[in-house]
């Protein structure tokens, strides 16, 4: 009856989603139009397929209470990151340089709004590094979940698959009809727009750090494995809400970077090397499900991905011949299921995203990415575990299995 009841009560509320999803999206139009129309109906074709593949009962959505079942980890995610100071501002050189050298891409303006942005970030993060810091060891007594209240979440997710699956379907039907509707004459990238809807359309923020456990591959040469440091922004978590959506950007360094001048590795002492970044946005229908204890809703969301791939490598024609950075961007739609449970004082959650697509600049090279996620909110703080996988080439010849642990703090 239990079960009956909740997918009852799931389709009754996918009668609203339409008309509010449609009217919602309009508010996020700036970033629909940094779309043209090929890019539109490519991207909506891919769209289609994963909305027609995923299911709950895959491996992904097994994962997903894994995390949370296992109990808090020993490493505290924060240590040592004031070390990332450095960073910060060799990332916005970096990230000046490439504005300034795309100028069919990016006007002044938009440059202005980009940059200005990062400086936001990057003032929160010296405002906040302390809370940063601290956070894990000093409050992880209150980032607890009772194992019987995830036990019952659980089960109360599985005996709602099917309906989540007929709200994703409905979901798409609802993007794709405001997606197609907006008009885009002109091509025109709106990124100053684009860089105000995330900073002030989606809520609250938050910025974060912690480790990344990363095995990159790269065509015949031997696999880098590491363990880098890693940096978040984004919006902060809020499902409360039937409706609403978030966005976050990450990237992750180490402090050395390694020479490839032949087939013999050589350290140096390069300062930060860049690995993997990455963002994404995601519209999500989160209606609410029968829980005994608290608030519990179900996601469905449908957005866009982006990752890149940063190791420095060596000439994959040529592995004894010179050095190569080698950045490559890959980019595709999202599909995200999962669920979130309000206790009052402490709140947690669990989703997984997958995305397909191309790479930037050579679309013939497949984009292929997932990701399982599972967090625990205790008033500002944010504790959140990932494990991922992108592969950014034919025959996964060059991918990146990846094991993330971070800690986030509120900033507005």
């Amino acid at each position: 009856m239990n079960k009956l009841f909740t997918i009852l009560l799931f389709i009754g509320a996918l009668f609203l989603v339409n008309v509010l999803y449609a009217q919602d999206l309009k508010v996020y139009a700036p970033l629909f139009k940094s779309f043209n129309k090929s890019e539109r109906i490519q991207f909506l074709a891919t769209l289609r397929s994963l909305t027609d593949k995923i299911q709950v009962a895959d491996q992904l959505q097994e994962d997903l209470f894994e995390d949370l079942r296992n109990g808090l980890p020993l490493s505290n995610p924060t240590e040592g990151i004031d070390s990332l100071l450095q960073a910060w501002s060799a990332g916005r050189m970096e990230l000046s340089a490439i504005l300034s050298g795309n100028p069919s891409e990016f006007d002044s303006l938009e440059i202005s709004a980009i940059l200005g942005g990062y400086d936001q970030a990057n003032t929160a993060w010296l405002q906040n590094l302390k809370s940063i810091q601290t956070g894990f060891t000093q409050f992880k007594d209150s980032l607890q979940v009772d194992s019987v209240i995830i036990s019952e979440a659980e089960a109360t997710y599985k005996d709602a698959s099917i309906a989540m699956e007929t709200s994703l379907d409905l979901q798409y039907q609802a993007f794709t009809n405001e997606f197609l509707s907006i008009s885009n004459h002109s091509n025109e990238r709106s990124w100053d727009k684009i860089v105000d809807n995330l900073l002030n359309d989606f809520g609250a923020l938050e910025i974060g750090a912690g480790f990344q456990s990363l095995f990159a591959r790269y065509y015949e040469e031997a696999p880098d494995s590491t363990t880098a440091m890693l940096v978040r922004f984004g919006s902060a978590p809020d499902y409360n809400k039937l409706w609403g959506a978030e966005w976050s950007v990450w990237a992750s360094f180490k402090g050395n970077s390694t020479n490839q001048s032949n087939e013999n590795l050589k350290q140096s002492n390069n300062g930060f090397q860049s690995l993997l970044a990455g963002g994404n946005v995601s519209f999500q229908f989160r209606p609410e499900v029968p829980f005994t204890k608290g608030v519990m809703r179900l996601i469905t969301g449908v957005g866009a991905n982006v990752g890149t791939y940063m190791p420095a490598r060596i000439n994959p024609n040529k592995p004894a011949s010179f050095n190569n950075q080698g950045k490559t961007t890959g980019f595709g739609p999202e599909v995200r299921l999962g669920f979130a449970v309000d206790l009052g004082k402490v709140s947690f959650y669990g989703y997984s995203n997958r995305s397909k697509g191309y790479v930037l600049r050579c679309p013939d090279f497949p984009f292929d990415s997932w990701q399982v996620v599972s967090g625990i909110q205790w008033e500002a703080l944010h504790l959140r575990l990932l494990r991922g996988y992108t592969s950014w080439a034919k025959g996964d010849n060059r991918n990146a299995s990846y094991n993330e642990l971070s800690m986030s703090v509120r900033i507005k």
